[in-house]
């Protein structure tokens, strides 16, 4: 799933059925921003990081594949893997209906929320903006956004 230079931690066995964990995070301390995504959406969420990360925009990606699950996980491990303080931005080639209780008050969705195209899913993603670079103009806005956050 990695992209070319981009590796994302390795998970402990059984850590996807707390339905949510880090993935790969920021380089220095506490995320500036954080990524949530699943699935094949999760190499754009790296590759998002990858350009916030030289842009020096300490950045962690979340995967989440099953927010039933992690939402029945204690407090903090939820607080631990989602800083409650820190912009969270999804990426997600669905609605994203099911994201916003994730997302907090400084969070914005990225995504495919309009159906009926039909092409290859590279061709989809470029045309309707799920890129990179869009997430990463999400995320860069959603941090300037937070209260109290100053950047590093």
């Amino acid at each position: 799933m990695n992209a070319p230079g981009i590796r994302a931690a390795a998970v402990p066995p059984g850590t996807a059925a707390r339905g949510g964990y880090v993935l790969s995070d920021a380089e220095r301390g506490t995320p500036d921003v954080v990524l949530v995504a699943d699935g094949a959406e999760l190499r754009t969420a790296l590759e998002a990081r990858r350009i916030l990360q030289r842009d020096g925009i300490a950045t962690r990606v979340v995967a989440m594949p099953c927010p039933k699950w992690f939402d029945e996980q204690a407090p903090a491990y939820r607080d631990a893997v989602l800083p409650p303080a820190t912009p969270r931005i999804s990426v997600a080639a669905g609605t994203a209906l099911g994201w916003y209780q994730l997302l907090g008050g400084a969070g914005e969705t990225v995504g495919l929320d309009r159906f009926g195209a039909g092409a290859p899913y590279r061709n989809l993603y470029e045309s309707r903006g799920l890129t990179p670079e869009r997430v990463a103009a999400a995320a860069r806005a959603a941090a300037a956004r937070a209260p109290g956050r100053e950047r590093r």
